[in-house]
């Protein structure tokens, strides 16, 4: 007679009542387990994110006269105080509006008025720069009214930008009255309309040797230079402000 396989001991019933509790529980934790995360792909695949705080461009106007205007591939003050702010903050773009014998009244053969000349470059600047003018040579309560007209057209065009004023500069001394005639005016035009103004015939710009090009009537690269070393720390204060 076969007789029966014998009864399970004790303990082997509480290990499979067990094992069948830990299978319970982890069929409960994987059905209600979290979504894994989702990773977000850029809306523009292959372009580069713009860091957090990166230094928006700063846009800057300059309107002159032959100081400030340079031949083709010559290097002129404005782009030398460019690449001074752009050292040490925004990224500049710069645009020069300036031809010899233009001013704030007066055309050069052909040319235009610092206002027809800002006109042109368009508007929405964050900086725009009047240098001179040595070549009005008119009466003083023309240029003068002028500049105010200069002035305001460069707001309208520009609400948000800050503007800047320097005087003409002259290689010798003493200017002739009519540049001091043309400092005068700018200057009450630049009161007048609160814009800041410096005044290169009382700092004697221009006037040391090596700076000015009397056969060119313009500045050397020298006098670039150190018109540039001027002006700069004139626009850096206007660039921090409007940051």
């Amino acid at each position: 007679m076969v007789r029966g396989l014998p009864p399970a001991p004790r303990w082997a019933w509480v290990v499979m009542a067990l094992g069948v509790v830990a299978l319970a529980v982890m069929a409960y934790l994987l059905a209600n387990r979290p979504p894994p995360p989702r990773f977000s792909a850029p809306a523009s695949a292959g372009e580069p994110l713009e860091a957090p705080g990166a230094a928006q461009e700063l846009r800057v106007l300059v309107v002159g006269d032959g100081t400030t205007a340079v031949p083709d591939g010559a290097v002129g003050w404005p782009q030398l105080v460019a690449e001074e702010i752009a050292a040490d903050g925004p990224p500049v773009q710069l645009q020069v509006a300036a031809a010899d014998g233009s001013g704030y009244l007066r055309t050069p053969p052909g040319g235009q008025t610092f206002a027809q000349l800002a006109e042109a470059a368009g508007g929405d600047w964050d900086v725009v720069v009047f240098a001179g003018s040595r070549d009005d040579n008119a009466a003083a309560a023309d240029v003068q009214a002028a500049a105010e007209e200069s002035f305001a057209a460069a707001r309208a065009a520009s609400p948000e930008a800050d503007l800047l004023a320097v005087g003409p500069a002259w290689p010798r001394t003493p200017a002739p009255g009519y540049v001091i005639t043309d400092r005068d005016a700018v200057s009450a035009a630049a009161e007048a309309a609160g814009v800041p103004f410096t005044d290169p015939l009382a700092e004697l710009w221009l006037t040391g040797p090596g700076l000015f090009d009397a056969a060119a009537d313009a500045p050397t690269a020298e006098g670039h230079r150190f018109l540039a070393d001027r002006i700069a720390p004139l626009v850096e204060p206007l660039v921090t402000a409007g940051s």
